[in-house]
């Protein structure tokens, strides 16, 4: 492996990456009341492009205020967010990278109280049991209309494209999915209406971005029963690639309590659960690698845009593998780079084998509560954590 194909340039939509590390979403929880970045979001971006990832991407950001999915949630609904990205996005492009800002809209997966959920129809969510209204015809023409601003938001701010968030079960994920959307209007019943708002969505964001490429994070199936199948996910993939979306992220459409989205322990070895303090995983089975790699295989030869491949790569040979087999054109990593922001550029300097995060979760478990990091860094941050989680004042328990 002496010329990784990792680090061999790429492109999406017509911009030049230098290597084939993509920095998946994660949410950073570092934005104010309005959701506008705070310093330590530039300071965190800044870290991660010196690191040498060629695209980031950011932690979703909201497109209208019922969307906002937790506090400390970024937005990008309005000219002061631009304002406010416009730095962070100079800094990361200094650094040598890319930078695409995702839009979300969280539908029923809002984690903000104060907000009246919307989602297809009243169905409670499966993370978080909360009982959404069924969006009315005008609330969903809102919601389009908040993509298309928001896209031209995130074009004022800078950003080099624009990324859909589709999967997860957050809104258009939930209008994809058969046991979510129970409407029988135009918006659901049949695969083209269930599609509809996704691809309606598509073509507001490409006339918002002005020529900005557009991707999309994909859910190819869900994770409860009768929900979206891989077939219909494809179907779903290929009319947005028609409808010009320069790439497609593969992940998880609705999921279950188990949230298989982030798996835990993925590729922990017994060596390393010793050394990160894991003592209940010393003799535990070791989750595999690469949990959408399936989704991607199957998706990758039926379109014609390049296939990211996100889901517990964990060992730099993995992650080469999945570009040597054709299995995807980019990897996209997320806690990974949380404990190790460099990632990227110690594998250009040699680095092999496992990294260092063991998908333990705790840095998800703060999410809206405290900004991102890594808590295993120190035995005081691990300490912290645990005060943080007895004491009842995490988001995620």
């Amino acid at each position: 492996m002496d010329s990784l194909r990792l680090q061999a340039r790429g492109e999406i939509g017509g911009v030049t990456l230098r290597n084939r590390f993509i920095r998946s979403a994660v949410s950073e929880t570092m934005a104010d009341e309005r959701g506008v970045p705070l310093p330590i979001y530039g300071d965190f971006y800044t870290r991660l492009a010196a690191g040498g990832c060629g695209l980031l991407f950011t932690g979703h950001t909201f497109v209208e205020e019922r969307a906002r999915y937790s506090p400390g949630m970024a937005g990008m609904t309005s000219a002061a967010h631009a304002e406010a990205f416009r730095p962070v996005v100079e800094s990361v492009h200094s650094e040598g990278a890319r930078f695409f800002a995702q839009l979300n809209h969280a539908g029923s997966q809002s984690r903000v109280g104060a907000l009246e959920p919307i989602a297809p129809s009243v169905v409670d969510n499966a993370q978080t049991g909360r009982t959404p209204v069924e969006a009315t015809r005008h609330d969903i023409e809102i919601v389009i209309e908040a993509y298309r601003r928001a896209a031209g938001h995130a074009r004022a701010a800078g950003f080099d494209g624009v990324h859909i968030h589709a999967g997860h079960g957050y809104l258009l994920s939930s209008f994809l999915s058969p046991y979510t959307n129970r409407r029988t209007d135009e918006w659901g019943g049949s695969l083209e209406n269930r599609q509809r708002l996704l691809r309606s969505v598509v073509h507001a964001v490409r006339d918002g971005a002005h020529g900005l490429p557009v991707t999309v994070k994909l859910g190819m199936r869900d994770f409860v029963p009768g929900g979206l199948t891989l077939d219909e996910a494809i179907d779903t993939a290929q009319a947005i690639v028609r409808d010009g979306v320069a790439a497609i992220e593969v992940s998880a459409g609705i999921t279950s309590p188990s949230i298989e989205t982030v798996q835990q322990y993925t590729g922990v070895t017994r060596r390393r659960a010793a050394e990160d303090k894991l003592v209940h995983r010393l003799f535990a089975r070791t989750p595999p690698q690469g949990y959408f790699v399936a989704e991607a295989r199957a998706l990758r030869p039926r379109v014609s845009c390049p296939v990211i491949l996100c889901g517990g790569l964990r060992t730099i040979e993995y992650m080469e593998a999945v570009l040597r087999d054709d299995v995807a054109d980019f990897v996209s990593i997320g806690r990974p780079l949380i404990r190790e922001p460099d990632l990227p550029k110690t594998v250009e300097e040699g680095r092999r084998g496992l990294v260092d995060c063991v998908s333990c979760n705790i840095c998800l478990m703060h999410e809206g509560t405290h900004p991102l990091r890594c808590w295993r860094e120190s035995n005081r941050l691990l300490a912290e954590h645990a005060f943080h989680r007895l004491s009842g004042r995490l988001l995620y328990k």
